[in-house]
């Protein structure tokens, strides 16, 4: 089990956070939600990412959405995921509230925002927590590790 120091090395706070890097099957933006893209077998099957697509309201579409790309990249590169930790300025929905739990974009939406879970979309698997009101559709988030990577 990995130990985790507070102060990090230097005095100031430590955010663990998981990286990986997986195959760009479309362009990427950094602080878009990303989920695996099922249709791309470049580096087999789940290794293939896209922004997050919308989905109705069904875990089926949720389940695929699973971090936050850090870097802008063209279809066809190699782009830095990020599946666990604190993420500065992810993109959310509006009216996104501190502490509201967050899914993938559902329809109505925009690709690679992630939505705030309701009553109505229970079911879908969180993939991070609000930890800040949204400022023009941006919040310091902290992304679940989903265990895919």
């Amino acid at each position: 089990m990995a130990i985790h120091k507070t102060d990090g090395v230097d005095g100031t706070n430590h955010f663990p956070k998981k990286l990986v890097t997986l195959y760009a099957s479309a362009a990427c933006t950094a602080g878009y939600f990303v989920s695996i893209d099922d249709g791309d077998t470049t580096n087999g099957l789940g290794g293939s990412v896209r922004n997050a697509e919308l989905s109705g309201d069904s875990a089926t579409g949720w389940g695929l959405t699973f971090g936050v790309a850090t870097e802008t990249v063209a279809a066809g590169a190699n782009v830095v995921i990020q599946t666990a930790g604190k993420y500065e300025n992810a993109y959310v929905n509006g009216s996104t509230a501190i502490g509201s739990a967050l899914i993938g974009p559902l329809s109505g939406g925009t690709v690679g925002m992630a939505s705030i879970q309701t009553a109505a979309t229970l079911g879908g698997p969180v993939i991070a927590i609000a930890l800040e009101a949204d400022s023009t559709n941006l919040a310091d988030v902290m992304i679940i590790d989903q265990g895919f990577f």
